[in-house]
């Protein structure tokens, strides 16, 4: 997984240098593999306005812009064919560098010379970044002179990650802020603000939402409308690039920034191509087919969870959408799935189908119910803020369980035995730290309230591994056998 350095820090407060959080992590059982500053070479370019355009008089296939750069105007030729008045573009004024290392200057166009250039995404180091050909538009409304590196996130560290199997609650920056907070000394979590709406009087003729299979705990349905559908702002995209994944529209975007943030994969269906009024999951039938995004018809098995709409497959259950239900250019009304599936039932279609995802791929892992409502909530707070849709209230079908499902018990003759040490209130702090919470303290043993997010433990010698890697293993006395 890769991991925003900047992004971890809106939900984390810690003094560490990044060297040293990454030898931390690697310490703790989260080995960092390296660290990567994007677009590393690239440098000094500022964001523009263009006040005048023009087809130059002697190259009708270039053009001449005028543009104010914050601390001045400049003159740049361009032969990009998206340029247009008023825009906000990155400039590379003489001297700046351009991602491959190329170094910027002045440059003669049949007598017009051109005082640096107007920059494409490609140039800055992030091509996927673009949403068309030629220069990479910014954010109508950015101010000129606003450095490009600090104005698109990529004054940033990327940590490449290594996430075991048992931690899923690892595969999200909020996630891995508790365990920063639990694993760092001094640091600590910096509280963010959740509202859920309420259900409102959306429904309209929809009927709702059926759960008919068990390995469906539960399932929140967002309902928006007034979609307009069009690029991400330019920072969401390229931190979207920087973990690794595509742009590609604001909302299929919003989910996947979610999805990142909270750990929680969510889907969003085009309401109005719905083949039904409701929405149920259910197990697909021997020889049922969906043509999932990728275009690509599945041929299906009872052992295959699915969402269904009027009876038709619009999505393999936590793996992957169905095409015609898929968000398109004329999307003005859209359903967002925020869902709990089974993880064994999930991991059996991606492999057996050949198809895996970033949905797939955390819900193999175990998903935190509690995620489910606060990503629709998330979801709604991004769409709202770009002005994407009218987020109207959401369907909560199941149940989210408990924040604290099962307690497990520390004895303190289990500490001396593996850790030679009695310390309990070394032990406490440290679970403490991590999102445990005492349930009972006695004098011999205390029992721990396990939160929903760590299904990994279940037993004494559990709590006694997360002890044991935060304490420091460097630290438990060695013990030398005794001869006979």
């Amino acid at each position: 997984m890769k991991m925003s350095l900047n992004w971890l820090l809106e939900f984390v407060e810690t003094d560490l240098e990044p060297e040293s959080l990454a030898r931390r992590l690697t310490e703790t059982g989260t080995e960092v593999e390296g660290m990567e500053k994007p677009c590393a070479r690239f440098k000094g370019a500022v964001s523009a306005r263009i006040e005048k355009l023009e087809i130059h008089p002697e190259r009708k296939d270039l053009y001449v812009a005028e543009i104010e750069t914050g601390t001045g105007k400049a003159v740049c030729v361009s032969a990009a064919p998206n340029l247009e008045l008023h825009a906000c573009v990155p400039y590379g004024p003489p001297g700046s560098v351009l991602a491959d290392g190329t170094k910027i200057g002045k440059r003669d166009f049949d007598g017009i010379k051109s005082e640096g250039m107007m920059l494409s995404a490609e140039e800055i180091g992030l091509p996927d970044v673009a949403d068309e050909f030629g220069i990479l538009k910014l954010d109508p409304g950015t101010p000129p002179g606003k450095d490009i590196r600090k104005l698109l996130g990529l004054d940033d560290l990327v940590f490449d990650l290594s996430i075991t199997p048992n931690r899923g609650d690892l595969l999200s920056i909020k996630g891995l802020a508790v365990e920063v907070a639990g694993i760092v000394p001094g640091s600590r979590l910096l509280q963010t603000k959740e509202t859920f709406p309420s259900a409102g009087n959306w429904l309209g003729d929809f009927e709702g939402v059926r759960l008919e299979d068990p390995d469906c705990s539960l399932y929140v349905l967002g309902y928006a409308d007034s979609v307009s559908i069009r690029p991400s702002p330019v920072s969401s995209r390229v931190r979207l690039c920087l973990a690794g994944m595509r742009p590609v529209s604001n909302i299929v975007d919003a989910t996947n920034l979610v999805m990142l943030s909270t750990g929680q994969p969510l889907h969003a269906f085009d309401a109005d191509l719905l083949p039904g009024k409701e929405i149920t999951v259910r197990s697909a039938r021997d020889g049922e087919t969906i043509v999932t995004l990728d275009g690509k018809e599945r041929s299906l098995t009872t052992e295959d969870l699915l969402i269904t709409s009027g009876g038709v497959p619009i999505a393999l259950a936590g793996v992957m959408g169905g095409l015609h239900t898929e968000i398109n250019e004329n999307t003005r009304v859209i359903l967002i799935e925020s869902a709990n599936f089974d993880s064994i039932r999930v991991s059996r279609t991606s492999r057996r189908l050949s198809l895996p995802s970033e949905a797939s791929y955390r819900y193999a892992r175990i998903v935190d119910p509690q995620k489910a409502k606060p990503a629709v909530c998330e979801i709604f707070g991004l769409l709202s803020s770009w002005k994407a849709a009218r987020p109207l209230g959401m369907v909560v079908e199941g149940s989210e369980g408990e924040k604290f499902p099962k307690t497990v018990p520390l004895e303190k003759k289990t500490l001396e035995k593996i850790l030679l040490t009695d310390d309990q209130e070394m032990a406490s702090g440290i679970l403490k730290g991590l999102g445990f919470e005492e349930a009972a303290v006695q004098k011999s043993r205390r029992v721990y309230r396990v939160p929903s997010y760590r299904p990994d433990v279940s037993i004494e010698e559990d709590l006694v591994e997360e002890v044991a890697r935060v304490w420091g293993y460097d630290k438990i006395p060695s013990r030398l056998p005794l001869g006979t």
